[in-house]
């Protein structure tokens, strides 16, 4: 009977535990290895949150949908990945976890609980419909 119930008890373990405490975020090194080079679009909810061209050196272009690209870097400040750009130095961190292969993030600053998932990537260039447009 005791083993009986201690394998009921291990099965429904997983199913006991909230989604939050089993996900491990990305360390730096692991979101590099899958960032680096790709030009990665993220939506939210039922919309285009924006695009990132993540370049060597831990450098990023970024761009909401529709608006100019700023430039920026990110670097890993314990279990978060920050990002600081241009036009506000003031950090905006992130987990981000792989989810079947695409990456989703989870705001971890003011208001946040909030998520972004990869909708597609890419190797090429940031389109910018900003500054970075020739004439």
């Amino acid at each position: 009977m005791r083993l009986q119930f201690a394998a009921l008890v291990l099965a429904a373990l997983p199913a006991l535990m909230s989604p939050a405490l089993a996900e491990t975020p990305m360390t730096g090194a692991e979101f590099e290895a899958n960032t680096t080079g790709e030009t990665i679009t993220y939506d939210y909810g039922n919309g285009l949150f924006g695009t990132e061209e993540y370049l060597d050196g831990r450098r990023v272009r970024w761009a909401f949908d529709g608006d100019l690209c700023i430039y920026g870097v990110w670097y890993e400040q314990g279990d978060q990945i920050c990002f600081e750009y241009e036009d506000d130095p003031t950090p905006a961190c992130w987990n981000y976890f792989l989810d079947g292969g695409q990456i989703r993030g989870r705001y971890m600053g003011d208001g946040g609980g909030w998520e972004i998932l990869e909708s597609s990537r890419d190797g090429g260039p940031l389109p910018c419909a900003g500054p970075d447009v020739g004439v």
